[in-house]
């Protein structure tokens, strides 16, 4: 009889602890030129086109402002290709480290409280790759925080940004 109890009891207590765990979802946000410059100042995304050889890279730096509630922001570069049929195929799936905000003319812009807070992104991508490409930046506030929020862009929207 005994051990039934535990049982149960252990089963409620799971089920209890599980539920903080299992309610969180996440939120994508799909950026475009319209809501990057009016909702989402924290952003930065800025390009250089590189052409040494026959093969175009772009080069992207993307200068995100950590908020108060964020504890951690991370990088994932999308890389795909469309073949003759049609379909898109994964090139790479990989994470960008972000760095912290050290120097160079970038850091102009930002005033001064706010450059340690900011992280930098830097990839580069050969330009035909960019149409199917793309970047996220995922912000987590903590363990038992509010949900993570992934910001996204397509990566060839972005190419021509100086």
């Amino acid at each position: 009889m005994k051990s039934k109890i535990i049982l149960c009891l252990a089963l409620v207590l799971s089920g209890i602890f599980a539920k903080e765990s299992l309610c969180a979802y996440e939120v994508e946000i799909q950026l475009n030129h319209s809501n990057l410059k009016t909702n989402f100042s924290f952003l930065e995304i800025k390009t250089v086109h590189i052409s040494y050889t026959n093969n175009e890279v772009v080069a992207f730096t993307v200068l995100v402002i950590q908020t108060n509630k964020s504890e951690n922001i991370t990088g994932c570069l999308e890389v795909r290709e469309t073949n003759s049929k049609g379909s898109n195929n994964y090139i790479v799936y990989t994470s960008v480290q972000g760095q912290k905000l050290t120097g160079g003319s970038i850091i102009d812009g930002i005033p001064e409280p706010l450059r340690s807070k900011c992280v930098v992104f830097h990839f580069s991508v050969a330009a035909k790759y960019l149409e199917t490409s793309a970047f996220r930046i995922e912000e987590t506030a903590g363990k038992f925080g509010s949900s993570p929020v992934d910001y996204c862009f397509n990566l060839k929207e972005f190419a021509d940004e100086k």
